[in-house]
C-alpha cells in the first residue's frame, strides 16, 4: 500500500469520526425531553450562553474535519504525531461520555454513536502509533521514473 493510499484511509476515518460525532448530536436533541430543554436554554444542566457547550458542539464536528484535512496536506512524521494525540484524546473523550451516560441511565442511539467516535479515535491513534514505528508503505516514486521503468520493462 503506498503512503498517500494510507493516509488517504486514515482521512476517511476522520470523516467517518466527524459523521458519527454529527449524528450522535442529531439523536440527542430528538431524544425525549432534550429537545424542549434546548429550547429552555439548557442542554444536560448546563446554560447554553456558555462557551464551554457551544465550543463542544463546534470541536467535536470540526476537529475531525479538520483532521481529514492535516492528514492529506502535512508532512508524514507530524501527520503520524497528530494521529496519535488528537486520536487518543478523542478516543479518550468518547469514553469518558460513554461511561457518564451509562452511569446516568441508560444505552440508546446516542450513546451507541459516542462509543463508534471512541473505537473509530482509538483505530486512527494506533495508525498514527504503527506509522511512528516505520513506514507504512513503499513510497510512490515519481511520475516520469515510473514510466521508464514500464517503457524499459516492455522492451
Amino acid at each position: 500500500m503506498t503512503n498517500l493510499l494510507f493516509r488517504m484511509r486514515v482521512a476517511v476515518l476522520w470523516l467517518a469520526v466527524a459523521a458519527a460525532a454529527a449524528y450522535s448530536l442529531v439523536i440527542y436533541l430528538v431524544g425525549p425531553g432534550a429537545l424542549w430543554e434546548m429550547l429552555g436554554g439548557y442542554m444536560e444542566g448546563d446554560v447554553l450562553d456558555t462557551f464551554g457547550i457551544q465550543a463542544f458542539m463546534t470541536g467535536s464536528v470540526l476537529i475531525p474535519l479538520g483532521m481529514a484535512a492535516v492528514t492529506l496536506f502535512v508532512p508524514e512524521r507530524v501527520d503520524n504525531y497528530l494521529n496519535l494525540v488528537v486520536g487518543g484524546l478523542c478516543g479518550l473523550f468518547g469514553v469518558l461520555a460513554v461511561t457518564l451516560h451509562l452511569m446516568d441511565g441508560g444505552l440508546n442511539g446516542h450513546v451507541v454513536l459516542v462509543a463508534v467516535v471512541g473505537i473509530l479515535a482509538f483505530l486512527i491513534a494506533a495508525l498514527g502509533a504503527l506509522g511512528l514505528r516505520g513506514p507504512v508503505g513503499r513510497p510512490t516514486p515519481p511520475v516520469e521514473e515510473s514510466s521508464r521503468h514500464r517503457a524499459g520493462a516492455a522492451a
